[in-house]
Order: structure tokens, then C-alpha cells, then sequence
């Protein structure tokens, strides 16, 4: 197993700004809002990061995930693409997030940090729920309403690994314009009224993404045991993270060997960020809380049907870094699209994936019928409790 995170800021400096006077921060201000191990993470300009012992031994027990090349996928949508999967579902949660879970839970303890709270539209909270009882921190998952109504068993999930769980009701007579800030907002105040308690924020920033550069560097050494080296990285888009988490390595190799690999970001219809959003200073708060991010953002979601964890109205600095000079290509699809292309992939390798995966395949779907003899990659995260949306 690989014993590095990669960090991709070293292409691009990261940086944050004081959301009162939009100034920038520096390494001294940042741990007012973030434990200090995570602010010395998330301004870290390094190439290359160690993993951290106790981290690593967790991870081992897991990883590296499987690879595999879906054959009879590929044969039922009539490519003559190769096809490789890297399984995520293989984790303990099911899903890419408990990678960096982990990393924040042993980072906090490490910081004397007892009490964490965070915004979830399931899938993350369980993660941090699961990482915050093996480093003994106490861990409170804010859930917007309309996630609890579409997966509700995510809330005893949660609680199940001792999390306190507070579902986010909209405010009377307002309309809710993006569930994450609804829910982000409601965590960062039970933070500020709560002694030692630190807000972690589920996607965007450095210290999340960092981990999951774990995913990339394991299908690069897994394509190359098969003497493989992929023509085309295919990751969906919410906040950031599953993208830069399978891509971020070849995009590495893109920028420094001139490689040829095309990266495409698959998103949805009604939160898409990357065709649409503009360039700016963003938080996922409105509370002037959370540090700003230069980056691309939306003034709200569109109108369409519910999309989990890809209904981020703010995406990671890399991503539109990486997006504005060219080197990811976005393909947009709806919801139904992306349950069409689910259905596809059960059909025809026995897997159910997550609401959020079916856009990922969608977009296999399209750059294997678009393209000849080229090899596909895409990694996917588990469907067992998102069986409904396919039903």
C-alpha cells in the first residue's frame, strides 16, 4: 500500500480569506476556525504528504480497494473501450469519504479536540461518525430535511456509531436555495455555542480532498501491474472531491510528463458548477464563519430532482484551477440520465451504486460510445442504501 497522500496544491498556492474583510489568511489566523493540524494540511504546499502511522494501519485493513474491468458493461453499451472500476463500495462505509474521515478524526484527537460538527446529506456523516468513535471524539451530523426525507435510514446509520444527529428544518416561509448551506449554517452555529467544539466541512477544502488522492494513486499502480495507463478519468462533481480523489494523479501527470489522459467531470443539470458557475470568493456558510475560496460557485441550485451529495453550490480550488485551463471537461447530465445509466451498470455487473455514481456512469456511458479503443476509468462507491431511487 501506498504510503503518501498526493497534494495538489503544489500546482496551484492555496488560497483562503477572512469572509468579514476578505482579506487573505495566513498559517497564524487559520486554526481560530480549524484545528491546527488540519490549517497546517490545508495551506501546505508540499507535493507529497505522509500518511500518518495510526491512519495508515486503519487504511490497510481496506486498502488498496479493487480494481476491475467490467466486461459484460462493456459489451451490453457496445464499446470497444476498456473498461476498469475501481470499487470504493469496498470500504467500510461503502463510499470514498471514509478515507478522508479517518485522517480528520485522527487529526483532531491528535489536537486535544473532543466534540466535532459537520453538515451531511448522509454518506459523509456516517464516515465521520464511524472515523470520530475509533479516535474517541464526539461527532454531531446536521442533515437537511429533504436528505432525511430521501434516505432516511442514513440518520440511525449515523447514530449507530454513537453520532448525535439533528435534522434541519427550513426556515418558515423561506425558500431554501441550497440544502448544504442550510445545514452547514445550522452546524457552524451549534459550533460557536459550544466550548472546543470545531466545524469540519464534508468536501471542498484541502484537508478533505488531500486524502482522497489515495483512490488515483492506487489505480495508477493497479493499471500499471496490467501494463495499462488510462486514456480517459471519469469522476463525478459535487463539491470536489470524488473527482480529484480518482483524477488528481493523472492530472499530475498531465501538467508533468505532457500526457494525453482526458479528465471529465461528470455533474448534474441542476447544481452545475463547473458549466455554469463563476469564478469568485465562496464559503459553504452565510454566517461569515468559514474561511473563503477562490473558486468557482452558484447562487443556488436549479430547479430538478434531488441529487445527494453532488448539490454542492461551492467546488474545490483545484477543480476550477484545473477546469479553467483546460485540463477538465465537463459532461452534464440529469437525473433520470443518471438512474438510466445505474440500471445499466446493475444490470450488467451485479452491482447496485449510489445515486451520485449513476452520473459517473452516464458519463462512461457517453465517452465510450464517443470514443474508440481507449481505456475508461471511474471508480464507484456503493448503492445498497440507495435502492429506491432505482426502484
Amino acid at each position: 500500500m501506498l504510503n503518501k497522500f498526493l497534494n495538489l496544491n503544489a500546482y496551484h498556492k492555496a488560497h483562503l480569506f477572512d469572509p468579514l474583510h476578505e482579506k487573505e489568511i495566513n498559517r497564524e489566523k487559520l486554526p481560530r476556525v480549524l484545528p491546527p493540524s488540519l490549517a497546517r494540511l490545508e495551506l501546505s504546499g508540499e507535493k507529497y504528504i505522509d500518511i500518518p502511522r495510526e491512519v495508515f494501519d486503519i487504511y490497510s485493513k481496506y486498502r488498496p480497494t479493487p480494481l476491475y474491468r467490467a466486461r459484460q458493461f462493456e459489451k451490453d453499451i457496445r464499446t470497444n473501450c476498456e473498461i476498469y472500476i475501481k470499487d470504493e463500495g469496498a470500504t467500510p462505509t461503502g463510499n470514498h469519504k471514509i478515507s478522508s474521515a479517518y485522517l480528520i478524526a485522527y487529526s483532531c484527537k491528535k489536537d486535544g479536540i473532543k466534540t466535532v460538527a459537520t453538515e451531511t446529506t448522509g454518506n459523509w456523516g456516517i464516515a465521520l461518525a464511524m472515523a470520530s468513535r475509533r479516535f474517541g471524539i464526539k461527532a454531531v451530523c446536521f442533515m437537511d430535511y429533504e436528505s432525511h426525507l430521501e434516505r432516511p435510514n442514513r440518520k440511525a446509520l449515523m447514530e449507530g456509531f454513537g453520532a448525535d444527529v439533528v435534522i434541519v428544518e427550513p426556515p418558515p416561509q423561506q425558500e431554501v436555495k441550497d440544502l448544504l448551506t442550510l445545514s452547514a449554517n445550522a452546524a457552524i452555529e451549534f459550533t460557536k455555542r459550544t466550548k472546543g467544539a470545531y466545524y469540519i466541512f464534508g468536501s471542498v477544502y484541502s484537508y478533505f480532498i488531500i486524502p482522497q488522492s489515495v483512490i488515483g494513486l492506487e489505480i495508477k499502480t493497479q493499471l500499471a501491474e496490467l501494463n495499462k495507463y488510462p486514456d480517459i478519468v471519469v469522476g463525478t462533481c459535487g463539491g470536489g472531491a470524488n473527482l480529484l480523489g480518482t483524477a488528481g494523479v493523472f492530472l499530475a501527470d498531465i501538467v508533468d510528463e505532457k500526457r494525453k489522459t482526458v479528465i471529465v467531470s461528470a455533474e448534474a443539470e441542476s447544481c452545475p458548477i463547473l458549466s455554469e458557475g463563476k469564478m469568485g470568493l465562496y464559503s459553504i456558510d452565510t454566517l461569515k464563519y468559514y474561511p473563503l475560496i477562490h473558486t468557482y460557485g452558484l447562487d443556488g441550485l436549479r430547479d430538478g430532482d434531488y441529487v445527494g451529495g453532488l448539490g454542492s453550490t461551492v467546488v474545490a480550488s483545484s477543480v476550477a484551477y484545473f477546469h479553467s485551463t483546460g485540463l477538465i471537461h465537463v459532461n452534464r447530465f440529469s437525473s433520470e440520465e443518471a438512474m438510466k445509466a445505474a440500471e445499466i451498470f446493475h444490470k450488467s455487473e451485479g452491482k447496485l451504486i449510489a445515486l451520485e455514481t449513476g452520473f459517473t456512469m452516464a458519463a462512461v456511458i457517453k465517452q465510450a460510445r464517443e470514443n474508440s479503443n481507449k481505456i475508461i476509468v471511474a471508480n464507484i462507491s456503493s448503492g445498497e442504501t440507495d435502492k429506491k431511487f432505482y426502484e
